[in-house]
């Protein structure tokens, strides 16, 4: 068993009181004095989350309701007898609700506002506690619908599932995002993959067109080197064969006489 816990808020009854070491079928627990439940709700004897189901489970739920709220606990005539409680909020199971429903719309109205009576702190005759409660829960029915499907469906697990279903689609709209981002990231690399190709593409049209240029120039640098050592070579043949013929024409030649 771990060290009592330190100085904190009972997270059921929210006092400040010290906690008292009590076995539980999980074992040695730390509880409230107060409210007799622990921090973990592990001194529970029906889980409140579940819907009871026949006269033992729902016998066992409105103790764990009378742990919960500290007024259902005693009368002024002394303590209030479970069985008792359980005649009013056996409907309610039969109905589908859990302790946590009940005790939600016995601290509520459907709208969300409080209960204009005062709260469980007054300590009534057995008859007029048990009237409040019936009062109050009451006001968790259709009026205009008969008996047996009167009853609206719990206030906790409405909102527990409103929760669970917003819990659902947040995680959708996140798979959603995750799914577009990698669509997006994918479609970026294939731009920037074509990219690089269509830049490596226009690399080697210009290196080949440059290419193609420079054999062009040389082509005609070669060709007009030809040409010139042509002409020069024209022009060393004509000047060659005119000194020739001054030296073979008669009116050039020696006179013998």
């Amino acid at each position: 068993m771990s060290t009592p816990p330190p100085d904190a808020p009972c997270l059921v009854c929210h006092a400040y009181t010290p906690r008292q070491a009590v076995t539980t079928p999980h074992g040695r627990v730390w509880q409230c004095k107060r409210c007799l439940t622990s921090a973990e709700g592990e001194s529970y004897e029906f889980d409140p989350r579940r819907v009871p189901s026949g006269r033992e489970q729902g016998t066992a739920a409105v103790r764990v309701l009378q742990q919960l709220i500290i007024g259902l606990r005693n009368a002024q005539e002394g303590p209030l007898d479970p069985n008792d409680l359980y005649e009013v909020v056996r409907p309610y199971f039969d109905a589908g609700w859990c302790i946590r429903d009940v005790r939600h719309a016995l601290n509520q109205l459907p709208n969300g506002a409080p209960h204009p009576d005062t709260g469980w702190n007054d300590r009534l005759p057995r008859k007029q506690l048990l009237y409040r409660v019936r009062r109050r829960l009451r006001e968790w029915r259709w009026a205009e619908r008969e008996n047996g499907d009167d009853i609206m469906p719990g206030g906790w697990t409405e909102m527990r599932n409103a929760m669970r279903a917003a819990a659902r689609r947040q995680e959708e709209h996140a798979q959603a995002r995750d799914a577009i981002w990698h669509e997006q990231e994918a479609a970026a690399r294939q731009a920037a993959s074509a990219g690089a190709r269509q830049a490596a593409r226009r690399i080697a049209v210009g290196a080949a067109a440059r290419a193609r240029q420079i054999r062009a120039e040389g082509e005609r640098r070669s060709q007009e080197a030809t040409a010139r050592a042509a002409s020069q070579a024209r022009r060393a043949t004509q000047e060659a064969l005119r000194k020739l013929a001054q030296h073979t024409d008669p009116a050039h030649l020696p006179n013998d006489h």
